[in-house]
């Protein structure tokens, strides 16, 4: 266990409480990230490497239980074991008939893959995670490196930071408005999947050269992104519901609002849109739309209000009384009117940084994440730029039209995928 640590259990946080009512096959609630590295992986010391962190990262090692009014983590004496790749990416972790470990290691080639259930952490906490695993592995292989001065571990926060509940820590008690009826989003149509599967495709390109693209129609790396993401399914709409506004949601990482190192979930979701019969169908049409939804909703005191507003609901008297199993219903109802008013999600978690001495050995990471629709990720490591879709459609048009508008702009794209012939 990690020195500090005195708890046997733990209240999930806000975010973390959904997860356990609204995730099965079709939406698993997982999400994978992969670091490929230069050499073929040693499973003896992947395994030391894991148990390594594991200690650093004690939660980790949590089981889900069921409470009379809520879901809570239990501090578990299981050892994970890592293995090899043997299963779809994002595949179910959690079963309520199986109380094992919230996340799998995993290796293949080149490549450590690290699953994890959203209940655990978010991605910024998750990436910690690997971060400190890429680094024990490293330096058991390569044990000369100990004697490099330059040599830093990724992540140093002490137990009681990594353990914060930023939800609680930032809520503030405030007057509760009535919130206007969104508009219904257009809903992306196909068929299915078998559940517990997705079908998903990987796009590494030149991360620069994206940046400098975006520059020109004076856009960040994300509102870029979500643009030709948007553009991608319009494309494909059926044109009798032209009048829907493609809705995007945006996860939104609260730690650079709110400081705090805790490694559990702490983030919350913004809604941008876009209205090609109101607002025009050009590219700079549509940026200009994001760039104005990014600009209202990025904001510390938009944020505080609506982690303010998760938290009332979780805080009321009589909602804390109400008994688990009618939390459940409750909640997945609330997530399928979350769902309708969306049209695919976007996450871009980032620059991944890794101390300079360990550089050398790591290659690229990716992440995909398990989605009941289709979802676009973005990670950056060194001038790799991953773009992934994971989609529970059998249809790839969406995905086609995404990295064609890239390469029709002069990018140089790499495809992978799971897809077979």
């Amino acid at each position: 266990m990690y020195k500090g640590q005195t708890v046997e259990w733990l209240r999930l946080d806000n975010a973390g409480k959904i997860f356990p009512s609204t995730s099965g096959k079709r939406n698993t609630s997982v999400f994978r990230f992969s670091c490929e590295l230069y050499e073929n992986v040693e499973p003896e010391k992947l395994q030391k490497a894991l148990e390594i962190t594991t200690e650093e990262f004690p939660h980790f090692l949590s089981v889900l239980r069921s409470g009379v009014f809520w879901h809570y983590l239990e501090i578990s004496s299981l050892v994970p074991k890592v293995h090899i790749e043997d299963r779809e990416i994002c595949s179910p972790i959690f079963s309520r008939y199986n109380r094992g470990l919230l996340f799998d290691v995993s290796y293949y080639g080149n490549r450590i893959n690290l699953e994890v259930y959203h209940v655990l952490a978010d991605g910024t906490g998750t990436l910690h995670f690997l971060k400190a695993l890429i680094y024990n592995y490293i330096i058991l292989i390569h044990n000369k490196l100990k004697e490099n001065p330059a040599l830093k571990p990724p992540y140093t926060a002490p137990y009681s930071s990594r353990m914060e509940d930023g939800f609680r820590k930032y809520y503030r008690k405030e007057i509760r408005k009535r919130s206007l009826k969104p508009q219904k989003a257009y809903k992306i149509k196909g068929n299915k999947t078998i559940p517990g599967t997705y079908v998903c495709i990987e796009g590494v390109m030149d991360c620069t050269q994206v940046i400098q693209l975006a520059k020109q129609y004076g856009a960040s790396l994300t509102i870029f992104l979500t643009a030709l993401l948007v553009k991608s399914i319009h494309k494909e709409r059926q044109r009798s519901k032209e009048d829907q506004d493609i809705v995007v949601t945006v996860p939104v990482d609260l730690r650079k609002y709110f400081p705090s190192d805790t490694v559990r979930n702490f983030f919350g979701n913004i809604r941008v849109s876009h209205n090609f019969e109101k607002n025009g169908g050009e590219i700079t049409d549509i940026i200009k739309s994001i760039k104005n939804g990014f600009k209202e909703e990025l904001t510390e005191d938009k944020l505080s209000k609506r982690l303010s507003r998760l938290m009332y609901f979780e805080r009321h008297k009589a909602i804390r009384m109400i008994p688990l199993f009618f939390k459940n219903w409750i909640l997945k109802s609330i997530r399928r009117v979350s769902d309708s008013e969306e049209t695919t999600v976007i996450s871009n978690v980032g620059k991944v940084e890794l101390p300079d001495v360990l550089k050398p050995y790591v290659k690229l990471i990716n992440v995909f994440v398990g989605t009941s629709g289709i979802q676009l990720c973005a990670c950056t490591y060194e001038n790799y730029l991953s773009v992934t879709f994971s989609s529970v459609f059998l249809e790839t048009d969406i995905q086609r039209n995404f990295y064609r508008s890239l390469t029709e702009q002069g990018l140089e794209v790499e495809i992978r995928s799971n897809l077979v012939e």
